[in-house]
């Protein structure tokens, strides 16, 4: 059982997956990625598939060059024949999450809800890129976290004020 105390951060995520996988498939943390002074945030193996992880924090969605930077460390991960997964703040690892992204079964506890629960960071301040990158992720999620998730943006918007939450291009949402 691995178990997640409030919400998840790089770190936290790190140590959960290194727990899964085992550390005879656990490639570390802060890779370099080739030709590059950028680094991927962590990776490991099963078989021959390496899988890099890259937990996405707020600055992944309103920061346009953060977003092109992404896509070019991605490009040379898939090159190099690498599976990647972007890990969004906006969710919590959980038995249904580790094996949406990851394709594994594990037996996780985690007693922080999906979504945009403690952040300030909402769509709204997304850039454009940013909303692109949030809604497909957003559709692509099981059922149960798309609705935690969407749920976490109509309480915020009843505190905060739909305009404050969601881009008018989202608020079909609500």
């Amino acid at each position: 059982m691995i178990t997640i105390e409030g919400y998840l951060t790089q770190a936290k995520l790190e140590t959960a997956i290194r727990a899964i996988v085992g550390d005879g498939n656990w490639r570390g943390r802060e890779l370099i990625v080739p030709n590059s002074r950028r680094r991927w945030d962590m990776a490991y193996s099963i078989g021959d598939q390496i899988t890099i992880v890259e937990f996405d924090g707020d600055k992944h969605y309103w920061d346009s060059l953060k977003i092109k930077v992404d896509a070019e460390k991605d490009a040379v991960a898939y090159s190099l024949g690498y599976k990647v997964v972007r890990f969004p703040y906006w969710v919590q690892l959980t038995q249904e999450t580790a094996l949406h992204y990851f394709g594994m079964d594990a037996e996780i506890s985690q007693n922080f809800p999906h979504g945009f629960i403690t952040t300030k960071i909402f769509p709204a301040s997304f850039s454009e890129l940013g909303i692109t990158r949030f809604t497909g992720e957003l559709q692509s999620l099981p059922n149960n976290t798309k609705n935690a998730v969407i749920q976490s943006l109509r309480d915020r918007s009843g505190e905060h004020g739909a305009d404050y939450v969601l881009p008018s291009s989202l608020r079909n949402l609500l």
